[in-house]
Order: structure tokens, then C-alpha cells, then sequence
């Protein structure tokens, strides 16, 4: 068996460890999980394998691809109808195992297998990794086509290096030019971004532009326009451009412009949250750039510095901002902290000042003890009445112990040690957040509770009218049907009941007055089935949401 084949099924029983908690039991989060998982049920639901809707709205934000990635699983595993909400993650799973793998793949030509191995299996135990492929959105799989893109080019660039004379190997060609028409079906122009910055950077650092010719751009281009133009061209034609002006000037743009939907941060924002986001490797994660930089004329670090800062710093001006944006760099991260480890396992001395060290010791037991204090945190605030029990203070303990035991194998500087102990302390956080804390607080679970009290309470079935006012979460149209009415206020939602005697109402307490005054003008006689109270965690407030009925005559 080929080194290759044993390291995929290697990676894929490692990602199936860490992704198995929680995958079939989280409920749909919001929104944007529940947004992608809903436009795609429609594309089922229509048949229209071009236009992307989320109920009556046309969802022109970014390209088709994951929608037709997830189309695929829901299809085998019950349609739009009945296919589960983890039949919709299936492809962020499969995204988040071929980024490992090509993470190891950009690896082994870097910085040799062993290290590329390290590296790899960090990356796929880290928080940001394991949380997108437990998601069902574009971010794994669009990593998994960078880091195909990044692999092909490092390939290319280390043979030419070595080699100058060598020629170009048609597997660095496909994996450069299918990975980017792929980055761009499923998230637009990131991938270009990505690779395009990587390649000035390169140049700028003296590596040159002349390897390029071994990875055939002209042959290649058209290959990637081969991937991406028939969609291209069906939207263009479907919606007579509106797609493509949308999604640039309403979505892309506006993100340059300020902060879209309020998602904003500070310069620095990504550099701060990286020691969380690539927990628990991230322990060596001041370690590993010193060392790398310090070997900045390697090609192998050179090539990874590009990887990393050109985005990193688009990514660091641009007004928007959230913690998944800058996931397709994670691999060359993941990378220099593989070869600062097996430079250390090898013997290699440290030359990284004490105080860089020590900084990021610190910086790294904040966010672990943060992670331990959520296991009794969520409990106490969101449980309903359940509050904090045994189980959740032992998760507590349990991490606080395991982050502590790694802390001291670095300190000890027992590196064959580290990946195990990561591993374990991974294992811990993710099976007590998945399986225990997010099954506990309830009162975040809005839209389940809410579907399933329609059903049970209000007598609710999938094809009768159902209104919600003061509560418009996607994942509630995801769990109930795509032509649940999102009434504007109150007053709407008792006037679709006086239309719809036979539907069910939910109405949020913030609209209840005003539902209740045009209920007593339309001569409305109301049964109020149940209220539920949880805390819409999208919008950060507490919800107090009734189930009303027409009253039979």
C-alpha cells in the first residue's frame, strides 16, 4: 500500500475521532448552517440546480458549489423531506479529511513526511478545523480545495527548485487548477486570493516566478474555467446578471466597505483568536513562526510565509470579520508546527527566546482555562432549571488536568509526547462541548423545542399553514417547511391565522400585544397551546414564544 493511501485511511479513522462527537446530534445551528442547509433543501424541493433561494429571496451570495455537494448527501439519506440535518454536514466531514490530507500532501514536499504527519494531525484536531466539519457551510470543503491548490504549487515549486530542469508533473497541474475552479464553485475568488498572494509573495522573497511554468497555466486555466464556467454561464443567463451584481456589490463588497451584519473586529483580531482557533497546537504556535521565519531563505519556509501573510493581512484590514475566514492558511500553520516538533523530536536545539515562549504559554493556558470554565459556565446559564451538574464539572476538571499535563510536556520538553497528549486534550473538549455541554443548555435549542411543540402541542403536520412572529431564526423554516410565513409583526400573524383558521400561530412576547388586539378585532377566539422560553443566542436576548391555535366552533 502506497504511502499516500495509508496516510488517508490514517487521517480519515483521526478525523472520524474527533468528528464523530456531535456530528448526529447537534440540532441546525444559526444561521448560517441553517441558511445553507435550507437553500439546498429547496434546490431539492424545485429541482433548479442553478438558482439558490432561501424561501421567496434569491440567496446571491456565493457560488454553487457546496449546495450541489450537499443536494448530493441529503439525496441518499432521505431527500428534502426527511434527510437529517447531519446528512447536510456530510460534505464539510469529507471537506475537513481531504484538507488534512493535502494539508500532509503540501507537507511532505515542504518539510519531508514526518514532519508533514505531525503537522497534519495537529491540523486536524485543531478547534477551528474540528468546528467546520462538524458545520454544514463551505468552509472545510473550501479548504480542502486550497490546500489541493497550495499543495500542487508547493510541489511545483520545490521540484523546480531541486530540479529546475525537471517537467511539469500532471498531478501538481490538476491539483493547482482543479483545487482553484473548485475554491471559486464554492466561495468565489478566495482561492485565487490565496494562491495569487502566495505566489507574489514568493517572488517578492526572491523565490522567483519561473517555477510556475510547471504547473502549465495556460492548459491549467482553462481547466479551471472548465470546472467553474457552466454554472457561471446558466446563473448569468437564469437571473440576467442579477447573481453575479448581488453577490459582488451586496455581499463581497459590502465587507470591504464596513462590517457586514455587524460582524466586525480590531486589527490584530485574527492573530489574538489564532492561539484559541488552532488550540491545542497553538501551544507551540509563537515557537514554530519564530523558528520558521529565522529559516526564511529555506524554500520550505519561504513558501509557507507566503502561504500565510498576504491573505492573513487582507484578511486583517478588511472591516469584517469572523473566526473562519482565515482557515485556509491554517494548513501552513499547521505545517511549521509540525516541523518545529520534529526538529525538536530530532534533537535540534530551540533558539526561540524564552520570553516568546513563556508569551504564548500564556496567552495558550487563558484560552484553555477558558474552554474548561464553559463545560460548567453554559450549564448554569442555559440549562433551563437544570443547572451545573457532576458530569459537567468533572469535563471541567478533566480538561483543566489534560491542558496542564501538555503544558508541562513542553515545559519538560518531552516532544514525543506532545501529538498524544494534544490528542487526548482534543478528545476531552470536543466530546464534553458536543456530547454533553451544547445537549444540556436547552435553552439555546429555540427552534427544535419550538418545531417539536407545534408538532406535539399545537397539532401542527408538515403542509398546514404556520406563522411565526418576533422569531425568524433560519433553522426554524429548516425544521418546520419552506413555506412557513415569517410574519413582519403581531398584527400580520393574526391576520394569517383569520385567513388560515386551520394553521398555527408562534408569536414571540415582544409581538404578543399587538397579536392579540388584531386577534380580538378579526373576531378571533385563540387557544394558547404552550409557551416556551429559551435564549435566541443569534441575537443575544432571551425569547419567551407562545403556540396559538383558533379555537374550534
Amino acid at each position: 500500500m502506497s504511502s499516500r493511501v495509508t496516510a488517508l485511511a490514517l487521517f480519515a479513522l483521526y478525523t472520524l475521532i474527533f468528528l464523530a462527537p456531535g456530528f448526529f446530534t447537534l440540532p441546525p445551528l444559526d444561521r448560517d448552517e441553517a441558511r445553507f442547509a435550507q437553500a439546498t433543501k429547496q434546490m431539492m424541493e424545485t429541482g433548479d440546480p442553478v438558482e439558490i433561494r432561501f424561501q421567496d429571496a434569491a440567496r446571491n451570495k456565493k457560488p454553487v458549489g457546496i449546495y450541489w455537494m450537499q443536494a448530493a448527501s441529503a439525496s441518499a439519506l432521505g431527500g428534502p423531506a426527511e434527510a437529517p440535518i447531519w446528512a447536510y454536514r456530510i460534505p464539510s466531514a469529507l471537506g475537513a479529511l481531504l484538507a488534512i490530507f493535502f494539508t500532509w500532501l503540501a507537507g511532505a514536499a515542504l518539510v519531508g513526511r514526518r514532519a508533514a504527519a505531525l503537522g497534519a494531525a495537529l491540523f486536524a484536531i485543531s478547534m477551528l478545523m474540528v468546528a467546520e466539519g462538524h458545520i454544514a457551510k463551505t468552509d472545510a470543503m473550501q479548504c480542502a480545495a486550497i490546500a489541493a491548490m497550495m499543495a500542487g504549487l508547493a510541489r511545483a515549486f520545490i521540484r523546480h527548485t531541486e530540479t529546475p530542469d525537471a517537467p511539469a508533473r500532471w498531478s501538481d497541474v490538476l491539483l493547482v487548477w482543479i483545487g482553484l475552479g473548485v475554491a471559486a464553485l464554492i466561495k468565489g475568488p478566495v482561492g485565487l486570493m490565496v494562491g495569487g498572494g502566495a505566489v507574489l509573495m514568493l517572488w517578492l522573497l526572491g523565490g522567483g516566478v519561473s517555477w510556475l511554468r510547471k504547473t502549465r497555466p495556460g492548459i491549467g486555466f482553462l481547466i479551471a474555467l472548465v470546472v467553474f464556467s457552466p454554472w457561471a454561464i446558466a446563473i448569468t443567463v437564469q437571473t440576467g446578471g442579477q447573481f453575479w451584481y448581488d453577490a459582488i456589490w451586496g455581499d463581497m463588497l459590502s465587507k470591504v466597505a464596513g462590517a457586514q451584519e455587524k460582524h466586525s473586529g480590531f486589527p490584530g483580531y485574527y492573530l489574538l483568536l489564532v492561539i484559541l482557533t488552532l488550540f491545542p497546537g497553538s501551544l507551540l504556535l509563537i515557537p514554530s513562526v519564530w523558528r520558521t521565519v529565522q529559516a526564511r531563505k529555506a524554500p520550505w519556509a519561504m513558501f509557507l510565509i507566503a502561504w500565510v501573510v498576504p491573505a492573513w493581512i487582507v484578511f486583517e484590514i478588511l472591516p469584517t470579520k469572523l473566526p473562519h475566514y482565515t482557515l485556509p492558511m491554517y494548513p501552513a500553520l499547521a505545517l511549521a508546527l509540525g516541523a518545529f516538533l520534529a526538529a525538536r523530536q530530532a534533537g535540534e536545539p530551540d533558539a526561540t527566546p524564552r520570553w516568546a515562549a513563556y508569551l504564548n504559554l500564556g496567552l495558550w493556558t487563558i484560552f484553555a482555562v477558558a474552554i474548561a470554565a464553559i463545560f460548567t459556565a453554559a450549564p448554569n446559564y442555559y440549562s433551563g432549571s437544570g443547572g451545573t451538574g457532576l458530569m459537567d464539572i468533572a469535563f471541567t476538571m478533566a480538561v483543566i488536568a489534560a491542558a496542564a499535563v501538555l503544558a508541562v510536556i513542553t515545559l519538560s520538553r518531552t516532544w514525543r509526547l506532545f501529538l498524544p497528549a494534544s490528542a487526548v486534550l482534543a478528545a476531552l473538549t470536543y466530546t464534553g462541548l458536543f456530547e454533553r455541554t451544547f445537549a444540556e443548555t436547552q435553552d439555546l435549542h429555540v427552534s427544535p423545542r419550538l418545531a417539536d411543540i407545534a408538532r406535539e402541542r399545537g397539532g401542527w403536520t408538515p403542509g398546514e399553514p404556520i406563522t411565526s412572529a418576533g422569531y425568524h431564526e433560519p433553522s426554524l423554516v429548516f425544521l418546520t417547511e419552506t413555506g412557513i410565513d415569517l410574519a413582519q409583526d403581531g398584527a400580520a400573524a393574526a391576520q394569517f391565522l383569520a385567513a388560515h383558521p386551520d394553521g398555527v400561530a408562534l408569536v414571540e412576547k415582544r409581538q404578543l400585544d399587538a397579536f392579540l388586539r388584531q386577534a380580538g378585532a378579526s373576531g378571533l377566539k385563540l387557544d394558547r397551546k404552550w409557551t416556551l422560553s429559551g435564549f435566541n443566542y443569534s441575537r443575544g436576548q432571551r425569547v419567551d414564544i407562545s403556540v396559538f391555535r383558533v379555537r374550534p366552533q
